[in-house]
């Protein structure tokens, strides 16, 4: 375990102690949503983002390669949602390049999984390894393929010049010089979002939001803090779709994912002026989005979004705050007295300076995909304004933990004060959803309410190799020579390893360890003209014999 002294940029850091402003937005979201607060002007102009969250943000669901009607599915890699945050989206005024495949075989445009010749390993996204069409978005229970046997397209600029008003991912941090295109380099550069992405919340739990609002922006409210929420497949009578009518199911992987479509995303808002000591919340929403994202206009309230049971308008929970009942609130601690100079301080003042970093942080490997982290938070000289433990992991060995990296590096939900032992004893928390056979390295910090952060403290950790499991379909080198999953030699195959290998000890074997080995050698080949030839040389008898061997009698 080391600690370092990392000094982690933060909102409005760079404005005077007197000038700038903090804020708190409260609010309860239901579980898997996806959300954006941001700050307009007196003039509806916006101003600054607040928070996005990072499957938006980091990883770029709204602008990716694919189809935007493709069935969604657990970290599904493909297919843009351009109905995720829309109002947010559109008015933020940013403008990006839109992500098309890499992939440039015109059959594969549509495929939900078959872009090994253009794929490299994939940190995040995977397809589960069961086929299970009544699966949910996000479910514990599923496990995915290691990145060793499962890769992503990452994507490149749309050659005709299209735009998106959604960021691409901003996460990818090694490339490959023949199977990534130039342009994924280019990505985080671009997505400037990386100071305010955030985990998705737990839901069902209050969460506050701390924010230091620059001085610059402090001088033209009054402001409106709007929040945008988005919920997949959270359908009603009026926003009713269809699996295989309203999406479009790759019919080579049609077992394979479920529909996200729903009802639009809706936004709350609140006008209050920051230099005002005080709260101000709203209990009703002040309408939703396009359904399909086509625009950044809002629609006034209506009959047709659900308001109860978590969906629709009820996706941010009526909660009580200290006598006020409220969706979405914001607390400005205003300009008189919020800085506490002196550093004597008195009730919602705030001294700025770097707290001590967690302690004793250690890794214990539970499963292939689940560790066990162990640290201590030290005694706080304040600890009402203790905030969250922030966990952030990354994959790789011998990693380098900078700003940019931490920034870039998958966040797990923050752990509040009351998930965590006193301080100065031991906290544990488990974390699942990891890859097998893959080394991980963890960074630990907490905040607090006045925007405060610890240095960092890092930990590594490498897990054991999954039980052997495969993808349906997936025949990585066969389909490195002849190019693509359908062809007639790779469906051979394919049948002569499930009639014939997959039954007996002795082939389950071989199958195991052709999975285990073959897709650093597809994407050798896959890059290489003359290996793809020799490759077809090779496998093209042993294909003639398995269509023999696996044709119907008769």
């Amino acid at each position: 375990m080391a600690a370092l002294g990392l000094s982690l940029a933060l909102p409005g850091r760079a404005f005077a102690a007197d000038e700038a402003i903090l804020v708190e937005f409260h609010y309860t979201p239901v579980p898997n949503v996806q959300m954006a607060i941001w700050l307009e002007d007196r003039d509806g102009e916006h101003v600054r983002d607040v928070l996005v969250t990072q499957a938006t943000g980091k990883y770029g669901i709204g602008n990716r390669p694919g189809r935007w009607d493709f069935v969604s599915s657990w970290r599904a890699p493909y297919g843009p949602r351009p109905s995720v945050l829309p109002i947010w989206a559109h008015r933020s005024g940013a403008s990006y390049p839109r992500i098309v495949f890499f992939d440039q075989e015109p059959l594969d445009q549509e495929s939900l999984g078959w872009h090994e010749n253009t794929s490299t390993a994939e940190n995040y996204f995977c397809i589960p390894l069961t086929p299970q069409a009544n699966e949910t978005v996000v479910v514990d229970t599923m496990t995915c393929p290691s990145p060793k046997n499962f890769s992503t397209d990452k994507g490149r600029f749309d050659p005709e010049g299209g735009q998106s008003v959604y960021p691409p991912r901003n996460d990818l941090i090694v490339f490959d010089g023949v199977l990534d295109s130039p342009d994924a380099k280019e990505y985080s550069g671009i997505n400037k979002l990386d100071s305010v992405t955030a985990a998705t919340p737990v839901g069902d739990k209050e969460e506050f939001t701390a924010f230091l609002i620059p001085a610059d922006v402090v001088a033209r409210g009054p402001l409106t803090a709007y929040a945008e929420v988005s919920l997949e497949h959270d359908e009603n009578a009026q926003f009713e779709f269809d699996r295989e009518d309203d999406h479009y199911v790759d019919p080579r992987l049609d077992q394979y994912g479920v529909e996200y479509l729903g009802q639009p995303s809706v936004v709350y808002e609140v006008s209050f002026d920051p230099r005002e000591r005080g709260f101000t919340g709203a209990s009703a929403y002040a309408g939703y989005g396009e359904w399909n994202g086509a625009s950044g206009a809002i629609h006034a309230p209506d009959a047709k979004i659900s308001e109860d049971g978590g969906s629709g308008a009820d996706r941010l929970r009526l909660m009580t705050k200290n006598g006020d009942t409220f969706r979405w609130g914001v607390f400005s601690y205003g300009s008189e007295g919020v800085i506490d100079t002196d550093g004597d301080g008195w009730d919602g003042s705030c001294r700025f300076h770097e707290l001590a970093p967690v302690t004793d942080l250690e890794a214990e490997v539970l499963a292939f995909d689940r560790v066990r982290l162990s640290f201590t938070v030290p005694e706080q000289d304040d600890p009402d304004t203790f905030s969250s433990v922030k966990i952030r992991h990354i994959t790789g060995e011998g990693m380098t933990w900078t700003p940019e990296v931490f920034d870039a590096a998958h966040e797990l939900p923050p752990l509040d004060i009351s998930a965590l032992a006193p301080f100065g004893q031991q906290s544990t928390i488990e974390i699942g959803q990891l890859w097998g056979d893959y080394t991980y390295q963890f960074a630990v910090l907490y905040d607090d309410r006045c925007t405060n952060r610890s240095t960092i403290a890092t930990t590594s950790v490498t897990t054991p190799a999954q039980q052997f499991q495969t993808v349906d379909s997936f025949c990585f080198v066969a389909t490195a020579a002849f190019g693509a999953p359908w062809a007639a030699q790779v469906a051979a195959l394919r049948a002569f390893r499930d009639a014939w290998l997959k039954p007996s000890a002795t082939g389950t074997d071989l199958v195991r360890f052709y999975y285990a080995y073959s897709p650093p050698l597809a994407r050798v080949i896959a890059g290489e003209p003359l290996l793809r030839g020799l490759a077809r040389v090779v496998l093209q008898p042993v294909a003639d014999a398995a269509r023999v061997a696996t044709a119907p009698a008769g």
